[in-house]
């Protein structure tokens, strides 16, 4: 019964699932709310504190940084600490942080807190993500839940769009880090709450690889931001090759490393997974798709229609809208037919749809955005059919592991297509050809889910 309260896997509890789900899709509000809205304060900020361009820049770049160099060892740490603890704990963080970025009276505090919003979003995201996949077990629960994040993640997109740039307006750039303080603080509090307690820790749970840690954190935050540094000056400048080359050698001795230890950070058995391997590949090619249209997307409108950067970001809205529409239905659709063929069809429609940017991205602003918006309609699909696939088909002891690394694809495969966007129109090469590539990235993701991902087993159900 819808509102009834659920068992999860590991106790005799019941919890209640709509506010469960509710509280596990904070994290994701958050962080994306976070990061977009900041975007829109960017120019107040800079003019009051004076900051130079480049240094304005670490101010969304070190957040990201952040994120993405840390999300395997913020996915470990909730497998071996305790999802809910790691949650609650990484809310806590980001609400503390909230507040020295917004009374930041220069520079330091501001990048440093900015730093310690990535750390906690780094440490949130996969805790929450493992969590929705054990708290409900079964179906129908289990897509709902991931559902309901999904929503919220896209919520958080347009909010952070829309109520981002007007509450720096109004109040001021400092409110829209401030409001994120009392949030932050109140979903700590839903989450100790609501989500049902952590199993206590055994001596099979292992420990912690602190050396292959050490150089994964390394490696990914080199290899992230020798990419930045790609889409900005060029593939060729020396912040971008020296990175990169950085990057390939501590990764590579992070693979000898970890082939050595006892308990290495990342299981062999999740790395030979179908579904974790398909749904990651999957997600890291629809980032791109993502990043052609809200990254490119935005330039493009920009520069071929004149809007400002406040103008295009309301001329996305409706994309974002369209997307949180999209995943209300998901988990039914997933129910009905199927992961595999569900999100091989709206990844179909995410390549056709942008296929047909490209074609109008000549012709006026009315030719085009109705097909932005169609394009928005693939991606709830996509989102909760890959994260019920990935996550919910890992081990329980390895779920927070899987949900870093499927987040750490939409990082890592974003941050690709943007340098290579970026160099692609610096050349001077049309927008249509960067459209086509992201066409091409999502159309080439839906032929791999079909051929990767195995066929969907039947979920256990319950009716409770």
């Amino acid at each position: 019964m819808i509102g009834a309260d659920t068992r999860t896997d590991r106790h005799d509890v019941r919890v209640r699932p709509w506010p469960a789900a509710i509280v596990l899709a904070a994290a994701p509000f958050l962080v994306l709310f976070d990061s977009l809205a900041v975007a829109t304060a960017l120019p107040a900020i800079g003019a009051e504190l004076g900051l130079r361009p480049g240094l304005l820049q670490w101010v969304v770049t070190l957040q990201s940084l952040s994120i993405g160099a840390l999300l395997v060892l913020g996915g470990r740490a909730a497998d071996l600490w305790g999802r809910r603890r790691v949650l609650v704990a990484s809310l806590g963080l980001s609400a503390a942080a909230g507040l020295p970025v917004g009374i930041a009276p220069g520079p330091a505090p501001l990048l440093a807190g900015r730093a310690l919003q990535g750390v906690a979003a780094a440490f949130a995201l996969p805790a929450a993500l493992a969590s929705a996949a054990t708290v409900f077990p079964q179906e129908p629960w289990r897509s709902r839940a991931f559902a309901v994040v999904a929503v919220a993640a896209n919520a958080a997109g347009l909010g952070g769009t829309i109520l981002g740039g007007l509450v720096a307006a109004t109040l001021g750039w400092r409110w829209v880090f401030l409001v994120t303080v009392p949030v932050g603080l109140l979903a700590a509090v839903a989450a100790a709450s609501f989500l049902p307690p952590d199993q206590p820790a055994t001596s099979a749970a292992g420990r912690l690889d602190v050396g292959g840690a050490l150089l994964l954190v390394a490696g990914q935050a080199a290899l992230i931001l020798g990419l930045t540094e790609a889409g900005k000056a060029g593939p060729t400048s020396p912040a971008a090759v020296g990175a990169v080359g950085g990057a390939v050698v501590l990764l590579a001795g992070l693979v000898v490393l970890e082939g050595r230890v006892g308990d290495p950070l990342i299981k062999p058995r999740l790395v030979r997974s179908r579904r974790l391997v398909g749904s990651c590949l999957a997600f890291g090619a629809h980032a791109a798709a993502y990043a052609a249209v809200v990254v490119v997307g935005s330039l493009y409108l920009q520069d071929r229609h004149g809007l400002s950067s406040a103008g295009a970001g309301m001329a996305l809205a409706p994309v974002l809208a369209a997307a949180i529409v999209s995943a209300v239905p998901s988990g039914f659709l997933l129910r009905r037919w199927g992961a595999r063929r569900v999100v091989a069809a709206a990844l179909a429609l995410c390549a056709i749809t942008l296929a047909m940017v490209a074609r109008a991205s000549g012709g006026s602003l009315g030719a085009v955005l109705p097909w932005l918006v169609a394009w928005g309609l693939s991606a709830g699909p996509i989102y909760v059919g890959l994260t019920t696939e990935c996550i919910g088909d890992a081990d329980p002891k390895d779920r927070g592991t899987a949900s870093a690394l499927f987040e750490s694809t939409s990082h890592i495969g974003g941050a690709i297509a943007v340098a290579t966007y970026l160099t692609v129109l610096g050349a001077g090469l049309d927008y249509a050809l960067v459209q086509l590539g992201g066409a091409a990235a999502a159309g080439a993701a839906a032929i791999a889910t079909l051929r990767i991902l195995p066929a969907t087993r039947p979920a256990p159900r319950s009716d409770r």
